[in-house]
């Protein structure tokens, strides 16, 4: 890979790696989602495109827990193009060289570009560059340029609107699901430059496309000619070319489905089609709204290394994936860039995802939160089903919150999620005091989720203490166990949180608070049990040790050889040992209680931080994208900065380097939340507490200097460290903010402030 400031680029075509790169290379807006597949490829899968789009499913394979399951719908080949020369098909990939793709993240941009001979040796130059618009997310802009480098008699080219597409997963899992899939478009209607399909979901989803072409020889316009069949729609253009002239294809596709609230589908498409649409205006709106996203989520890193443009690849694709449009539809594991994990949402969403919006967007972060208010009722149905009380979140599920794990896979163990929920919308509040969205919908999530752990807890009168029986934490390859640290913390956490938060309402909204408390039948006795729970609930640690355990007996296990179960890269239940005997050894799929000193920086001592890395890194297998990053956060926190900065290259080049060989499958949205964990929490040190904002940095040696933003109580702040001091400038608002710096509070008002360190 080639690396500048604002762009990733690679020169090499590789047939073997051309999937990967498609995935490497996705780009989107929220609404959809784009893998850099080859728009003229009429032959390989790569024909099927890979284009998704928020919140929209086809029917799964298996049995759910309700009902049939269901997966992210790879979308009509809007994109494509069959282009011929002299009666011969240009695919893509044969009989090309000079080779080369890019993703500018300033412009938001993908472009191709390569040389193809034809079988008697004529040369064209072919350049291809898409957006999905930032501007109008329901846009998507294609230009395609093809210059005679030698005499053309007859160059052909169709645009389409292409509904002949199948899913690009058969499966989720080994070996790498990219072969044809499933057809989820049960009926098709095409019409001139107009196409819709229904789904096979259970709401018979309808998605409605339509396009615009413009095509120019020498800058001249060219007339084409419509052509349909019974599955594609479009338009076609035929011309021959001399040596160095240039034929210019542009299109605009828009798209709107039933899903889409408040939209009439028919009359949005008739309106774009009646009104001419400009390629480059389209562009220039793009690229305008995507600065504006740009100005705050940008992290500036002073280096010689290729990191400032890693970075912000992780923060390019967290801006294409979020969809600020809607609160009904989750960030899925990953994203609108490949089908694994069905396109489902996981705890990944709010534990690793969400911060970044937490800190730099909270309008965005808050919509995420809404999606799970908008499913509480699946949640509440999943905890009735479970034999529990209140909320019980599911681990894996689509737009309606619906468990999507097969059954008997492990979700019924996996309920540290419901924690996590509950303690991503406290920490919202924290750092935005959105009072009203607390008393209408976060302080319902925290109340149903508190009686839930009510249910699932046990009491033992042996000891005194409440237990969480049968549980699996971020430790997967613990398959379950009993009172699971991490997942005991974030039961207590949720549990206080609901008098803590309940108090403060109170305060300050009474009447409202009142009138909250009646809706959810809410009584101080019951809250008084939640204090009583989470008072008494274990907490494994071993005193000697001064150390949190996993759980109640990862001590007791025998110790593994990482060297001898984990020889290569492949994750050791798909190399080495099976699932089930991993519960005899002393292994970490992934962080664990690393991952607890992380969420809470403020409640472990120094010394605590360093005996959980110091025994269970070396225990760690790392076979998930989620281990990294909390390692580089708690390694910088701990003063380890060489391991913090072995474990950020880890993270951030995770998919540019396919270190865990699946980004075929598309991209790891967790890990990109967690590269900027790592710089935002880790080497910068910032982290909020009880309302204050504290810096303690920890750059690395590789980095003189990095100057970013983040939103804190509804204010912009500019935050610039070096290696000897921190400046701090609020950029908006009148409220002055507290920042804490090597135990010392400073108030930032109007006038920018610099710290020693």
């Amino acid at each position: 890979m080639l690396y500048s400031d604002w762009t990733l680029s690679n020169n090499e075509y590789d047939p073997k790696e051309r999937q990967a790169r498609d995935a490497l290379f996705s780009t989107g807006n929220g609404y959809f989602g784009i893998r850099g597949f080859f728009e003229e490829d009429n032959e390989t899968i790569g024909a099927n495109g890979g284009i998704y789009m928020t919140g929209v499913f086809g029917m799964g394979s298996y049995d759910a827990w309700e009902g049939k399951s269901s997966e992210l719908c790879n979308l009509p080949n809007v994109l494509r193009v069959c282009i011929s020369c002299n009666d011969e098909d240009i695919d893509g990939f044969s009989s090309i060289s000079d080779f080369s793709q890019s993703l500018d993240m300033k412009k938001g941009v993908y472009a191709r570009r390569y040389l193809w001979k034809t079988s008697d040796g004529r040369r064209l130059e072919l350049c291809f560059e898409r957006f999905a618009s930032m501007h109008d997310i329901h846009r998507i802009g294609q230009r395609i340029t093809i210059k005679a480098l030698d005499k053309i008699d007859n160059l052909s080219v169709a645009a389409l609107l292409d509904s002949d597409v199948t899913n690009l997963n058969l499966a989720s899992g080994e070996p790498f699901p990219i072969q044809p899939g499933r057809n989820h478009f049960i009926s098709r209607n095409v019409r001139t430059n107009a196409l819709s399909v229904t789904l096979d979901d259970p709401d018979s989803t309808v998605l409605n496309f339509a396009q615009q072409t413009f095509a120019y020889l020498n800058g001249k316009a060219v007339t084409g000619r419509i052509t349909t069949n019974s599955k594609a729609c479009g338009t076609a253009y035929t011309c021959s070319l001399n040596k160095n002239e240039v034929f210019t294809l542009e299109k605009i596709i828009f798209a709107v489905t039933s899903l889409d609230e408040s939209l009439n589908p028919e009359q949005e498409i008739e309106d774009f089609l009646s009104k001419p649409a400009s390629y480059e205006q389209e562009l220039a709106r793009h690229c305008s709204a995507l600065s504006d996203k740009w100005r705050v989520a940008d992290i500036e890193i002073d280096t010689n290394t290729t990191d400032l443009t890693i970075v912000r690849y992780n923060i390019y694709q967290l801006l294409c994936v979020c969809p600020e449009h809607t609160d009904r539809f989750g960030i899925g594991a990953r994203g609108l860039t490949g089908e694994m994990y069905e396109g489902c949402v996981f705890w990944d969403n709010e534990i690793f995802v969400l911060p970044f919006f937490l800190y730099t967007n909270p309008s965005a972060a808050r919509k995420q939160l809404m999606f799970r208010y908008h499913t509480l009722d699946a949640a509440r149905r999943h905890a009735k089903n479970n034999w529990f009380e209140g909320a019980m979140y599911p681990w894996q599920v689509d737009r309606k919150g619906v468990e999507q794990t097969p059954v008997n896979c492990g979700a019924f163990y996996a309920i540290h999620i419901t924690g996590d929920i509950a303690f991503t919308i406290c920490r919202y509040w924290e750092l935005t005091q959105d009072d009203e969205f607390m008393l209408s919908y976060g302080a319902e999530i925290l109340y149903e989720t508190a009686r839930f752990w009510v249910s699932r807890c046990d009491y033992n009168s042996f000891d005194g203490r409440y237990h969480i029986l049968s549980v699996r934490g971020p430790n997967e390859y613990d398959v379950y166990v009993n009172d699971n640290a991490f997942t005991n913390m974030m039961a207590v956490y949720n549990l206080k949180s609901v008098n803590s938060v309940f108090k403060k309402l109170k305060e300050r909204h009474p009447d409202e608070f009142d009138k909250l408390f009646k809706r959810l039948g809410a009584s101080h006795e019951e809250i008084s049990k939640f204090c009583e729970v989470a008072d008494k609930l274990n907490i494994p640690y071993n005193a000697q040790m001064d150390l949190y355990l996993e759980d109640d007996t990862y001590l007791i296990r025998r110790k593994l050889d990482l060297k001898r179960a984990k020889p290569t890269k492949k994750r050791i239940i798909d190399s080495t040992l099976p699932y089930e005997a991993l519960p005899l050894y002393q292994v970490t799929k992934q962080a664990d209680t690393v991952l607890l000193c992380c969420l809470f920086p403020h409640l472990f001592t120094k010394r605590q931080k360093e005996n959980v890395y110091k025994f269970y890194e070396p225990r760690t297998a790392h076979d998930s994208s989620l281990s990294y990053s909390p390692h580089g956060i708690l390694a910088a926190d701990i003063g380890l900065h060489e391991e913090a900065y072995r474990y950020f290259k880890e993270s951030a080049y995770l998919d540019v380097n396919d270190l865990q060989l699946n980004t075929i499958n598309g991209l790891h949205f967790a890990n990109f939340g967690g590269t900027w964990q790592i710089v935002f929490h880790g080497f910068a040190g910032i982290s909020a507490s009880n309302g204050k904002l504290y810096i303690k940095p920890a750059l690395p040696t590789q980095w003189n200097r990095i100057s970013l933003h983040c939103l804190f109580l509804k204010q912009t702040v500019k935050i610039t460290i070096d290696k000897s001091s921190i400046a701090v400038k609020r950029l908006d608002g009148d409220t002055p903010l507290t920042v804490c710096v090597n135990n010392q509070d400073y108030l930032i008002d109007d006038k920018p402030l610099t710290i020693d360190y």
